[in-house]
């Protein structure tokens, strides 16, 4: 499980971290990571190494942006739309508006409260934040696991991976593209449901739809095109037919 903390104010961001791993060391709450920055792209190039549902404390003021917290918060939806967004602030009067960018936040918290209020309300957070994931039971995920990475996602959002550089592979899912290291010969042996249809394409045998013979294009159920080799074009055909 991962925790993000967006700060950038050091001493309040140092405070912030030490009262997050004293609550999760005195209740067992696990976490492979503690992320903390004042930077949002920080946050957003190590969403795709998460494994579960992370956890998002956002200060709403960055580097005197009296908005910044609430339009991170829209871009960490983009690429994450299950996490736990919990923005701690001294501006609480923007909880009303926070409505209006519709990132389902769990709750503020005014960095002004008492110690002992602040406490006990991260405490609420992170523990919703381990019955969150304790209670995320994953029965179809796809799982790429090596040296440099971990990814999970629903295999059902899996549409297709591509070669990207020497050794990095993008995954195309249903609402975003995540970069990892690795080959399209280790991916393709993950699932029986992958098949490699092109020399740079590895694709969800569930969502094929159709099969464009002018083009010669695979067509998902998405709308998206991904091409085929010449001598697969029959495999891809009787697959899409359902005899394979």
């Amino acid at each position: 499980m991962s925790i993000f903390i967006l700060e950038d104010d050091v001493m309040q961001a140092q405070q912030i971290e030490r009262l997050v791993k004293e609550i999760c060391e005195k209740h067992e709450i696990a976490y492979d990571f503690i992320e903390v920055t004042s930077r949002s792209e920080n946050i957003i190039e190590k969403i795709p190494l998460t494994t579960y549902v992370p956890i998002y404390f956002l200060d709403i003021e960055i580097k005197s942006e009296e908005r910044k917290g609430l339009e991170v918060s829209k871009q960490i939806r983009e690429y994450d739309p299950e996490g736990i967004i919990v923005f701690v602030t001294t501006h609480s009067e923007f909880a009303p508006i926070s409505y209006q960018y519709m990132v389902s936040a769990l709750t503020f918290i005014d960095k002004g409260l008492p110690y002992k209020d602040r406490y006990d309300l991260f405490k609420q957070c992170l523990l919703h934040y381990e019955n969150r994931n304790n209670n995320h039971v994953a029965t179809d995920d796809f799982i790429v696991k090596n040296s440099r990475t971990t990814i999970r996602v629903p295999f059902s959002e899996v549409e297709y991976m591509m070669t990207d550089e020497p050794h990095r592979l993008v995954l195309v899912t249903t609402n975003r593209l995540i970069h990892f290291y690795g080959t399209l010969k280790e991916v393709e042996l993950l699932d029986e449901r992958l098949f490699r249809c092109h020399q740079s394409y590895v694709v969800n045998r569930i969502q094929l739809y159709s099969y464009d013979t002018a083009q010669k294009m695979i067509v998902l159920k998405s709308g998206k095109r991904i091409p085929v080799s010449r001598r697969l074009i029959r495999k891809v055909r009787q697959i899409i037919k359902g005899e394979l």
